[in-house]
């Protein structure tokens, strides 16, 4: 376990220096010109670090923990898919988008063994239609919690770290919680130097790929025991996403999805330190669920108990109504309008008394 941390946090602080040291000076540049350019956009160097770093891995970091043999077809597949999936988000339109992603996950998800890991060995063609259903809606649903860069990334911390804390718990594989721990560094490089004043945000074509890298390393785990733990960690977005179009359709009946998630409302009512604090606590909270997953026989409670815990505590963040106020604060009020009322009486009658003269 030792030398599986030391390996981790390796490739984690590589990413984070590379990351930091390529883009930064390409933030200053923008801020100092205020010209957004192709260059000027953070995923093409996110994805180019992850390349690298992760076929390194590949290489480097032993195999011999997949239940199911991890092919190379299986690693290439999902980094040349991400470049495609936000090529064609820059240049077509989002129902060309939209098909391109489609295709990426059913073949990635089309790719991935069912063996004796996964609950359903007998069934790969349903459970692998339910998979294609849960990527697709995650790949392209995540955009709806792009609010600030802040609320995009500090989910998918939560689940590139629960990746890693399980795999050191022998849950998962190495390669896996490596390439989790890559993009750990990279996410955490672009949140730190856009934390204090958002400077360049990620743009949907870029939460759409970088969902796309985090759901093809969740997919890596379908031949595995791990799977439902995945699942697990990803309960911030599916507890938003059913917000959002509950708040959508039944209460507010105006704005977008994002304008309707527990998130946007926090993100106006709470300091970024605050609203950083509150997801990580979440976070903490998840990963004990998908710890017990791991020892759990049923598939489904443990992950419906998370959906509810997350559903809760996410309506407690974003709540928008006014705190009950104390008899101390109504007396105050009360005795403040009672002075502005009798101020006013008092203008009124010296008027009248001018008037009348």
């Amino acid at each position: 376990m030792g030398y599986s941390l030391i390996n981790l946090t390796a490739f984690a602080l590589c990413a984070f220096l590379m990351m930091y040291f390529i883009y930064r000076p390409v933030m200053e540049k923008y801020t100092q010109t205020l010209e957004l350019k192709f260059s000027s956009l953070a995923f093409p160097y996110m994805f180019a670090i992850y390349a690298v770093c992760s076929l390194v891995a590949f290489f480097i970091i032993g195999l011999n923990d997949f239940i199911e043999p991890l092919t190379t077809i299986r690693v290439l597949v999902p980094l040349a898919a991400a470049a495609l999936i936000y090529a064609v988000s820059l240049t077509f339109s989002s129902k060309m988008l939209y098909l391109t992603t489609a295709i990426c996950v059913g073949v990635t998800v089309w790719l991935q063994p069912i063996g004796v890991g996964n609950a359903y060995p007998y069934a790969p063609l349903w459970v692998k239609s339910a998979v294609f259903v849960f990527a697709l809606i995650f790949c392209l649903g995540t955009r709806i919690l792009n609010i600030l860069p802040h609320i995009f990334v500090l989910p998918n911390l939560i689940i590139l770290l629960g990746i890693a804390i399980i795999a050191l718990l022998g849950g998962m594989p190495m390669y896996v919680a490596v390439c989790a721990m890559i993009l750990t560094g990279i996410l955490a490089s672009y949140l730190r130097m856009n934390y204090d004043s958002v400077v360049i945000d990620l743009d949907d074509g870029a939460c759409v790929a970088i969902s796309y890298l985090i759901c093809s390393l969740l997919l890596m785990n379908l031949g595995e025991f791990s799977f439902p733990s995945c699942v697990i960690l990803t309960m911030i977005f599916w507890a938003e996403l059913l917000t959002a179009i509950y708040n959508r359709l039944l209460v507010t009946h105006i704005g977008s999805l994002r304008e309707n998630t527990h998130y946007f409302f926090a993100a106006q009512k709470y300091t970024l330190q605050g609203l950083t604090f509150s997801v990580a606590k979440l976070g903490v909270v998840l990963l004990f669920i998908a710890w017990f997953q791991l020892f759990s026989v049923n598939q489904y409670s443990l992950m419906l108990i998370a959906f509810c815990m997350v559903l809760w505590l996410n309506g407690m963040l974003g709540q928008t109504e006014a705190s009950p106020a104390t008899f101390a604060e109504i007396n105050r009020k009360f005795i403040s309008d009672l002075k502005q009322n009798i101020k006013e009486a008092k203008e009124i009658i010296n008027t009248t008394k001018k008037d009348k003269k």
